[in-house]
């Protein structure tokens, strides 16, 4: 492989980037690590970033990134209590405006004359967690401090709503005391946690182990919603359980969700004839007539679905982003009652008390169990990938699907058995792509599996974007492809990260992201939530944002595109409704090489143009 110098890179990057389009829109690179290329930050002078150290950025609906990283250069240092080197930087590309950095004051100067500052390890000052980011641009960060009154592992943590616009609020520190306690107090790290769900408002929930005050062991855990202003006890350990006394109710400190004002979260039930059958319990605020209602137990009968009860074998486990803004609540349960082997699982949603099944184990798939085939041709639903599967404001169920045969049993290997789907709110089932199916746009390639981490997201304009497993039909290659989905637009390739399949493993994917082929793309999925409950990746407007990486080279590079439902029109290449001479000069530029390539046949070249000069003028 040819390999540029970094200073090469540098000039590609500031050439030419801005002339690589597709029909969504234009990937812009907006920041590049490779240890030269400077970064750009308002305030900080001759710094560069440090290539591999980009954490996973998130994206706002007006497409303003935020992300965390971190920096060298003069008077930049990494060692000892003086560390600088760590930031967090917003903006839609530089200059970056610094929102924290280490060793400089804290947002908003509260506490006042404090410093963003960890003794004991200055690299986790800040954590690396996913910056948690609000629906319209404001994000609630969280760090280690140390200053006036600050005592190290008892209140040098605290977490800070950042507005789109306006001054920073200091949310929560450690050791605070908690709201409807008799003194309980915060524990000591208050840093937020990966996948935290923050509102609009610029609230958060926080589960928390408690201690002093009325602390004991009966009543030493709570779910707390963190704000600007009071905040507020959601529940506490050893609270009567609603519907259910004198039993009580123990909160868990995972799978916590919010949405608007609406949250959800589980726990486990206590007390009198309570065994590990049926003492799980799923709870929301939506519909209910006191703080929270209790809306699903394991081992009850389903209200509506005859002879249907939530298997006491297992729990339910929740989509990404599983409570909307209506309060209608999606989730995965496994079936009891009636149910047998090859029926005995759904996916399913509940609202003020009515639940309905999305699609359930042995159901018929579009596309699938009537493909003509053999792979295919018969097979059925089995069960959704526990992470893969997310769900948008307007009720759009986008899954990463596993199918069976229809007595139950496991598609026999290396016969194809998963498969990226999507349900509308009116019940419409689509096959999305198929394991084996050809990636559109990707002559010679080929979905690999579809069992994994695809990451997918759903914007609430209905397109879907997901990271699908490819490979090249004759082996040599594998990768990945990023992929995006609407019902008018089809399924397109967004992008594509590949290395060859045998040692020397060599990137072999996109240029257009750091000037050398890529091995490596990150998409942000299940770990990151926002104020109108969707992925911090992919904003409900549509921008998506990503790492992207040449490990080989170290290269590395953050971008972000827009991505339009309804893009049937392949030649309009900036996305403007028309096709025109910006059009012809973006496919000129790409002459020769594999982008923007309308024909699928991996070059750029005379065929692409007549089909560009056919479509001339106004996209229908």
């Amino acid at each position: 492989m040819s390999v540029k110098s970094k200073f090469c890179v540098g000039l590609f990057l500031s050439a030419t980037i801005s002339s690589t389009v597709l029909a969504d829109g234009t990937w812009e690179v907006l920041s590049v690590a490779d240890g030269v290329t400077g970064a750009n930050i308002n305030g900080v002078k001759n710094a560069v970033w440090v290539p591999n150290q980009f954490n996973n950025p998130v994206i706002d609906a007006n497409g303003i990134v935020t992300f965390r990283s971190q920096i060298a250069g003069p008077g930049i240092t990494n060692t000892g209590a003086t560390a600088n080197h760590i930031v967090v930087v917003r903006g839609a590309g530089a200059p970056w405006t610094v929102v924290l950095r280490n060793n400089a004051g804290v947002p908003g100067n509260v506490p006042a004359d404090a410093l963003i500052s960890r003794t004991a390890s200055p690299n986790n000052s800040i954590p690396s967690t996913n910056i948690n980011l609000t629906g319209d641009g404001g994000s609630i960060v969280s760090a280690y401090m140390a200053g006036p009154g600050i005592t190290a592992g008892t209140n040098d943590t605290a977490q800070w709503f950042i507005p789109s616009s306006g001054s920073p609020v200091l949310l929560a520190q450690g050791r605070d005391i908690c709201p409807g306690t008799a003194g309980a107090q915060y524990p000591a790290n208050m840093t937020a946690a990966t996948g935290t769900r923050v509102n609009n408002a610029g609230e958060s929930l926080f589960a928390m182990t408690l201690s002093g005050g009325d602390t004991v062991t009966a009543n030493n855990s709570a779910i707390v919603m963190i704000r600007s202003g009071p905040d507020a006890l959601i529940v506490r350990k050893g609270d009567v359980a609603p519907g259910f006394a004198p039993l009580t109710i123990t909160p868990d400190s995972f799978g916590m969700f919010l949405n608007g004002t609406n949250y959800l979260f589980s726990g486990k039930l206590v007390g009198s004839g309570i065994t590990t059958a049926n003492d799980s319990v799923y709870c929301t605020n939506a519909f209910a007539t006191g703080p929270y209602r209790i809306f699903a137990r394991e081992g009850d009968p389903i209200p509506g679905l005859k002879g249907l009860t939530i298997a006491n074998t297992s729990s339910l486990t929740f989509v990404q982003n599983p409570i909307s803004a209506d309060g209608t609540i999606t989730f995965v349960a496994t079936l009891g009652g009636s149910a047998t082997a090859v029926n005995n699982g759904a996916v399913m949603t509940e609202r003020n008390g009515v639940f309905s099944i999305l699609i359930r184990k042995g159901d018929a798939i579009p596309g699938i169990t009537d493909s003509s085939d053999p792979n295919f041709n018969g097979k059925v639903f089995s069960s959704p990938n526990s992470s893969g599967q997310t769900v948008n404001n307007n009720g759009l169920y986008a899954f990463q699907g596993i199918f069976m045969n229809p007595d139950g049993s496991s598609i026999s290997s290396p016969a194809p058995a998963t498969y990226v789907g999507a349900r509308k709110a009116d019940g419409t089932l689509f096959t999305i792509c198929r394991q084996t199916d050809p990636v559109p746009g990707l002559a010679g390639w080929s979905f690999s599996s579809l069992n994994g981490s695809t990451s997918i997201c759903a914007s609430d304009n209905g397109c879907v974007v997901f990271l699908g497993s490819i490979v090249k039909n004759d082996g040599s290659e594998t990768g990945a492809a990023l992929m995006a989905w609407d019902e008018v637009g089809g399924l397109r390739m967004l992008a594509k990260q590949s290395s060859l399949a045998a040692s020397p493993f060599t990137p072999t994917g996109d240029t257009i992201f750091t000037g050398t082929p890529i091995n490596q793309l990150t998409l942000i999925g299940s770990t990151g939530n926002n104020g109108s409950g969707q992925s911090t990746g992919f904003s409900s407007s549509g921008w998506l944002v990503l790492r992207a990486g040449d490990t080989t080279n170290q290269f590395y590079s953050i971008a972000r595109i827009r991505v339009e439902p309804g893009a049937s029109c392949p030649a309009d290449l900036n996305g403007d409704g028309l096709v025109d001479s910006a059009d012809l000069g973006a496919l000129l530029s790409g002459w020769g090489t594999a982008s923007p390539d309308l024909d699928g046949n991996g070059t750029v070249d005379s065929a692409d143009l007549g089909t560009l000069l056919s479509a001339w003028g106004q996209c229908n």
